[in-house]
């Protein structure tokens, strides 16, 4: 049976200091790839057990300044990404009911600005 520890690494230099508090245990790696594993390495030896039944969380620190802009960064991606799939949607609809009017995809391309090939992609998806 697997039992999870939750650690977690922040930089010190070139290397990537790694505290496991259940376990009471600390290590270190060279590059944050080898961060959890290095944790889970460390439990098994610790607390004398198969490396295969420890599962690591681990979570990176980073400077507070660093993480408030990552998460801002995140958010505002978030946000664009639901933007983009509510604006392709009113395209789709826009251009069903012009098709439904009986205007051609060109008339429509036209009319839109937009490309042949874009017009069809966006009538086909509807």
């Amino acid at each position: 049976m697997s039992t999870r520890y939750h650690a977690t690494a922040h930089r010190e230099g070139r290397w990537w200091s790694i505290a496991i508090p259940d376990a009471r245990a600390v290590t270190q790696s060279r590059r944050a790839s080898d961060a959890e594993w290095m944790a889970r390495e460390c439990v098994a030896l610790t607390l004398d057990v198969p490396e295969t039944d420890v599962v690591i969380d681990l979570e990176f620190v980073l400077p507070e300044d660093t993480r408030g802009e990552w998460e801002a960064s995140r958010e505002l991606a978030e946000h664009a990404r639901r933007d983009a799939a509510e604006a392709a949607r009113l395209a789709r609809n826009v251009v069903a009911r012009m098709r439904a009017e009986g205007y051609t995809y060109s008339e429509i391309s036209s009319v839109l600005g937009l490309s042949a090939q874009r017009i069809h992609q966006l009538g086909k998806a509807s």
